[in-house]
């Protein structure tokens, strides 16, 4: 017993994390009902759903908010949960892989060719593989440009560089050489087999009443798939990249599918757990810093999906941020335990509100300090 007591003390001072997330007793589960009632009146977020993975099982699951005036949230509704939404193509595209229909390193340029990058032969170099480690030297954004063009930042290949366009790029080449919607790729190769009935790539009016309304810090509503500066997604628009809206229960159906591997083989599960591009955690957050923090080791990009490896085990995950929302969702591949929280708010205030459900949640977890880092600086 004293053995065992001086290895957890070890462990509890040298950032060795326990890869889990504790048990959800009927105590528990009280008791984060209450907890995250408190959190959304205190940040003043519009929407929450939440969900707790054991043993590769949803243990606890429930919603707060509403959806839309005097609609409260419920099992039905619909998030918008940004950039998570690559991990359901990421799913797709190795699915696609599986079957021999595409190839992480065939080029893309045979069967597509974005218009603004036609003169700059670097195109020929653009690979699957490169999209899903993030490196096709491609901006996040085009409109990020001065003139609203796509344009190489970076040498194909060569450096972490995360991209939504990219994705987008990506769903042109396997359209273009499929002949097929990239949204009936999604629907046969994961949709239909993981039985995820409340979901969408694409923008359908039919979905509006579902969705959780997305309102600025002054209650304002712009519409579904729409932006303050004035512009909305239209209907059957799909965006890889960040455009899906799921409910909690089916994206944490997803989580436990791709967790336990998802039909494919060994290598490609092998290949989306280990870091095959290195990133930069959080410019300016020195983790090491922090006596109570757990300190990843190494973060970085497998395949779609973002690796962060910490002394005692590896977590996998994606986050997601737009100006109406902050999303995150994660697994630890030893215990097959997770999370997922998807905060329907204005990003400065749910920001804040994810530090607390973190802490509710794996108060232990290697990402409660970046959030912390990104909420602080937010602030200042």
């Amino acid at each position: 017993m004293k053995i065992l007591f001086v290895f957890l003390l070890f462990s509890m001072f040298n950032g060795i994390l326990k890869a889990d997330i504790a048990s959800i007793t009927k105590a528990r589960e009280s008791e984060l009902s209450k907890d995250f009632q408190v959190l959304l009146e205190k940040h003043k977020i519009n929407t929450i759903g939440v969900s707790v993975i054991k043993a590769g099982k949803i243990a606890w699951m429930d919603h707060y908010g509403e959806q839309s005036p005097d609609v409260p949230a419920s099992k039905k509704t619909l998030f918008d949960v940004g950039s998570i939404t690559k991990t359901v193509a990421t799913q797709t595209i190795l699915q696609l892989v599986q079957e021999g229909l595409i190839s992480l390193d065939e080029p893309m340029s045979k069967y597509w060719v974005d218009p603004d990058l036609i003169e700059d032969k670097r195109h020929n170099l653009l690979t699957p593989r490169m999209v899903l480690t993030h490196s096709t030297g491609l901006p996040n954004w085009r409109f990020f440009s001065q003139d609203g063009k796509l344009k190489f930042i970076n040498a194909p290949g060569t450096t972490y560089g995360y991209s939504g366009e990219g994705f987008q790029y990506l769903a042109k080449f396997i359209e273009k050489k499929l002949n097929m919607p990239f949204e009936e790729l999604a629907e046969k190769h994961v949709f239909k087999p993981v039985g995820m009935n409340n979901v969408s790539m694409s923008v359908r009016k039919a979905n509006f009443p579902h969705i959780a309304r997305a309102l600025d810090e002054d209650g304002q509503f712009y519409g579904h798939y729409c932006r303050p500066e004035g512009w909305c997604s239209k209907e059957g628009q799909v965006s890889l990249a960040g455009g899906m809206v799921i409910t909690v229960e089916d994206y944490s159906k997803f989580l436990i599918w791709s967790m336990q591997g998802s039909g494919l083989s060994d290598q490609l599960n092998k290949e989306i757990n280990a870091i095959k591009v290195e990133q930069e955690i959080i410019k300016g957050f020195d983790c090491k810093k922090i006596p109570e923090a757990v300190c990843p080791t190494r973060q970085g990009y497998g395949l779609g999906w973002n690796v962060t490896q910490f002394e005692g085990g590896s977590l996998i995950g994606h986050g997601g941020s737009d100006w109406s929302l902050i999303s995150l969702a994660y697994y630890y591949p030893d215990s097959q335990d997770g999370l997922v929280i998807l905060l329907n708010g204005p990003s400065s205030l749910a920001l804040k509100a994810m530090v607390d459900a973190i802490k509710l949640l794996d108060p232990e977890s290697p990402k409660l300090h970046e959030y912390k880092f990104r909420a602080d600086r937010n602030s200042n």
